[in-house]
């Protein structure tokens, strides 16, 4: 476990291109890996908090600024009046921190209280890449698609991950996209 005995985990899906969003926004709608990301994020518990998310400014408010049902959103932004201006003072189901390191050290505080073991990383950009050296597996859903005007990507993984796990290749009906899941680990050296 690599943050206060809780485990990091990055969940993204990306184009063979790296790309992850286009104008602030997925740029693509597969219905099974929003179902896999939802699923992955949550865990039936006997408390409110069912899963801990953690994502910069930009995807927060890609997700019409609102905070995923169940689950507790730490946002990240340089913005000092961000709680104020988006009016997320005082809720129990949004953080607006100000780094990386306040957002894990809440998340995991958070977490043992309300017995989850993981905490997700979900974007973007900066985020993942800041959140590598303490991420211990990464859950990618790989798209079989090329975005020419994508604006944000995914960074390239670090060399100490490696595949686990790996779905069959699927086809999405509505999209004609294919995916499959990935799941890496970090690998551990003695």
């Amino acid at each position: 476990m690599s943050y206060a005995h809780t485990e990091v985990a990055q969940i993204v899906a990306i184009g063979s291109n790296r790309c992850i969003g286009k104008d602030n926004e997925l740029p693509w709608h597969i219905s099974a890996d929003l179902q896999h990301f939802k699923k992955m994020t949550t865990k039936q518990t006997d408390g409110e908090i069912q899963g801990i998310v953690i994502m910069g400014r930009k995807t927060f408010e890609s997700m019409n600024s609102k905070p995923l049902p169940k689950r507790v959103s730490f946002i990240i932004t340089t913005q000092l009046d961000y709680a104020e201006q988006k009016g997320l003072k005082d809720r129990d189901d949004v953080y607006v921190v100000h780094n990386l390191d306040d957002a894990l050290t809440q998340a995991a505080s958070l977490a043992h209280g309300a017995h989850l073991d993981t905490i997700w990383v979900i974007g973007g950009e900066r985020v993942f890449s800041d959140a590598f050296m303490y991420t211990d597996r990464i859950e990618l859903t790989y798209v079989d698609t090329e975005i020419f005007d994508c604006d944000a990507f995914y960074p390239e993984l670090p060399s100490e991950f490696e595949v686990a796990e790996e779905s069959e290749q699927m086809s999405d009906e509505k999209s004609g996209l294919d995916f499959k899941f990935v799941t890496y680990r970090k690998k551990f050296t003695e």
